[in-house]
């Protein structure tokens, strides 16, 4: 029997401890549950994914069109996935009038600049002035071209290449832009045009004015990469949602002129044969003039003594002493000439 009631008290107890060891394990999960719904201080803000190689003045972007960009590197190939990303984005940007508007506010920073600091632009709106070499038209799908999600079948951009231009007109830096607008009309006709459908505008190119997202710079080769060694270059790209013309337009109630061969040749050399006629018409009358007319070219003559005196009688004249040694020479002169002659002044 004694075994027993040790046994049924060894149960109480253990059974008590169980309930009190479930009941400190609830009591401690309440609890952090309590401290974990309300902690002491509030969360802080959570902060927008923004790369480090994007511009802080970039377009709006999705936090997909960011990440794809935060892969983008430099100075590598352009035809990877946040190019198709961008060019649908920017598309998106397409609007003469908005676009007109807001250009002259745009930033239009040197190209060096974006070869340079491309992290400091990526993304980013920019004014850029462009003279375009050369043009062609790709449609996605097409030869040339892959199409994908971002950019599918059909869709169509075109390719320039040319120079930077800056503020004050010189341009002499590489760019490279694919437009979303097309330029064909702004170019007008090409001078050459190749197989491929490539168009070529003699130097020194068309000037445009391109409202444009800045993209990144890649390295390509230049033109004489059929050498051993051939040389590359960075070039920045840009893609672009606006073109103007650069070119001053006339008014329309002007009457436009024509310069010919008379505007060139012929009123020059009217000009010119009439300024010698008038030359040697001055030249011949100079000629012609009597001398002592006071006439340019003719100096008069001017006698050494008064002639002013000549025509007043001698007793007014006012002589001027005369050497008495001079005199005597003289008389002495004619004395021996007479003598010489034979003639005797004493008759």
């Amino acid at each position: 029997m004694s075994t027993a009631r040790e046994f049924k008290r060894f149960r109480g107890v253990a059974a008590a401890i169980v309930l009190g060891a479930s009941v400190c394990i609830i009591a401690c999960q309440a609890r952090a549950a309590e401290s974990t719904t309300q902690p002491a201080d509030p969360p802080a803000d959570t902060q927008p994914f923004i790369p480090d190689n994007i511009s802080e003045a970039a377009i709006e972007l999705t936090h997909r069109q960011k990440a794809a960009l935060s892969a983008v590197r430099d100075g590598k190939d352009y035809r990877e996935s946040a190019f198709f990303m961008m060019l649908a984005r920017v598309e998106e940007l397409v609007d003469a009038k908005a676009a007109s508007e807001e250009y002259s506010s745009l930033e239009s920073p040197a190209v060096g600049h974006l070869t340079k600091y491309p992290n400091r632009y990526r993304a980013q709106k920019l004014r850029i002035g462009m003279r375009v070499f050369s043009m062609r038209e790709f449609v996605s799908g097409a030869e040339g071209w892959d199409a994908c999600t971002d950019w599918p079948r059909g869709k169509k951009v075109w390719y320039m290449s040319g120079w930077h231009v800056s503020e004050n007109g010189k341009g002499s830096k590489n760019l490279v832009a694919y437009s979303l607008v097309d330029p064909t009309e702004l170019l007008g006709k090409p001078s050459s045009v190749k197989s491929d459908g490539e168009k070529f505008y003699n130097n020194p190119g068309k000037l445009l004015k391109l409202a444009a997202v800045y993209y990144k710079t890649f390295r390509h080769k230049t033109i004489d990469s059929t050498a051993s060694n051939p040389r590359f270059m960075d070039y920045p790209l840009v893609l672009a949602y606006h073109l103007e013309s650069s070119s001053p337009t006339r008014p329309k109630d002007l009457p436009t002129t024509s310069f010919s061969f008379v505007d060139y040749i012929l009123v020059p050399i009217i000009l010119l044969a009439l300024a010698l006629f008038v030359v040697r018409r001055q030249s011949k009358r100079a000629k012609n003039t009597p001398i002592g007319s006071g006439r340019a070219g003719n100096v008069k003559y001017t006698p050494l003594r008064n002639v002013e005196k000549d025509d007043l009688p001698p007793d007014e004249r006012n002589e001027e002493p005369v050497d008495q040694a001079l005199v005597d020479a003289v008389k002495a002169f004619e004395n021996k000439s007479k003598e010489s002659d034979g003639t005797d002044d004493k008759s």
